[in-house]
């Protein structure tokens, strides 16, 4: 790298952090992806990772920077958090009314046979308004693309504008029960039962209910929705449309910040994610599926996911994982199998397609095992024709969290960032990809 006052500038700045400068590997892999973003074009990203990126505070922070650069062709792909009880993107809210079963592609379940695009689900059998509303106008859509369980082929979804926001005729509401266990009954399944989160449970039963025994007795919070139907006078028709097959897109002839939905398909309303795009001939649209507690392994469960994934049509594949194989006993073959029959199953559909694999950062509790988790993605980047990028040494390498706790950067579970630390991670990624993009 040349270095010039500017480059030097940057340099010292990351080195007073406890960062080092660094590179992409195998950049030359990228090419097509960096040409493309040259063209006036639309440029699809996909980046793929666990509770580091669900949050969205490193991806959030890349998405602006892209879109500043190159421009903003949509907000990408997204998931009714909320509404599934977990956290997720804090520029956009989203609220119904009516409750949902609901999973994440780790979670242990029967109700559901496919988990789809986002990695998560949300299902129920009632006439149902999901509202995803965006903060920034810049996000406004005129084009969604719902990704759906091919089983509601055929049935009429419907949008609508409003002029008050859905949660101001939503009133909710909790009460203790007593849940007697079935057999074969899994944790996560009574959670989605009773409307509840895994915390809240494990607050009310402590550890036993992680396992739960048949016949026996748990504490459970249920949560419901009063919903007030004079918010149907508030709304609007903009768009209908059958569904047809495991996605449909849907034209607005306006730009929309809010996406309201009715859907009341009585086989089961099943949905796996939301993409959201604007009528641009120039841009980026930065899609992020982040699962919290996955792994490689675990994008391999349900085909489904591949297969919606794939007609976003990405011009770049960007994995950033590992952190939590460094928790469990995977071995090098089982962890590099993953890797590359994920890799393989993107590549069915577009041989030539441009991957990144990201390392996963330092942590505390298996300090001495990311540097191993680090090698065996740096040998499967060779190994599968893909570029890689050293997270953990770019921010600090060993210790680095620890630092980064100091500074208050970094959580007091000794594996998760905050706001600030996820952003300095995304400026070495984003300074690494500045450099293979000049």
């Amino acid at each position: 790298m040349k270095i010039t006052g500017r480059n030097l500038g940057i340099l010292l700045l990351l080195l007073s952090a406890g960062m080092q400068a660094q590179q992409i590997e195998h950049a030359e892999t990228l090419k097509p992806f960096t040409e493309k973003l040259k063209q006036n074009k639309v440029s699809q990203i996909l980046l793929m990772g666990d509770s580091h990126i669900q949050a969205d505070w490193l991806t959030s922070y890349l998405r602006k920077k892209f879109q500043d650069q190159y421009g903003n062709a949509g907000r990408g792909m997204v998931f009714p958090y909320t509404v599934a009880n977990t956290n997720g993107s804090d520029d956009f809210t989203s609220a119904s009314n009516r409750t949902w079963e609901t999973f994440r592609l780790v979670h242990e379940q029967k109700l559901f046979s496919q988990i789809g695009a986002g990695g998560f689900v949300i299902g129920n059998k009632e006439n149902s308004l999901l509202e995803i509303s965006f903060k920034n106008p810049q996000d406004a859509f005129d084009k969604v693309v719902i990704y759906h369980d091919a089983q509601m082929n055929g049935s009429e979804i419907t949008l609508y504008k409003e002029t008050q926001p859905l949660k101001n005729f939503i009133d909710k509401k909790k009460e203790t029960l007593n849940h007697t266990a079935t057999y074969g009954e899994t944790f996560h399944e009574i959670v989605s039962k009773y409307n509840s989160t895994t915390t809240r449970l494990r607050q009310l039963n402590g550890a036993r209910i992680l396992h739960p025994v048949e016949g026996a007795s748990y504490k459970t919070e249920r949560n419901y929705l009063v919903y007030n139907a004079d918010f149907e006078n508030q709304i609007e028709p903009v768009a209908s449309k059958k569904l047809t097959g495991f996605k449909t897109e849907i034209k607005v002839k306006e730009p929309q910040q809010v996406f309201l939905m009715r859907s009341d398909n009585p086989a089961g309303n099943i949905f796996y994610g939301f993409q959201f795009l604007r009528n641009v001939e120039k841009g980026v649209v930065f899609n992020t599926v982040g699962v919290n507690g996955a792994t490689y392994a675990d994008f391999l469960k349900y085909p489904l996911q591949v297969q919606q994934l794939v007609t976003l049509q990405p011009d770049i594949l960007i994995i950033a994982l590992g952190t939590n194989e460094a928790f469990a006993p995977v071995s090098k073959e089982e962890f590099q199998y993953a890797v590359t029959e994920l890799i393989t199953k993107f590549r069915k559909e577009n041989a030539a397609l441009p991957v990144l694999l990201v390392s996963p950062p330092d942590n505390i509790p298996k300090q001495s095992r990311v540097p191993e988790i680090v090698s065996w993605l740096r040998e499967s980047a060779v190994q599968n024709n893909a570029a890689f990028f050293d997270l953990y040494q770019a921010s600090g390498g060993k210790g680095s969290f620890k630092k980064a706790q100091m500074k208050k950067e970094a959580a007091s579970d000794g594996v998760h960032f905050v706001k600030p630390g996820y952003e300095n991670q995304a400026e070495l990624i984003w300074k690494a990809f500045s450099e293979i993009t000049q």
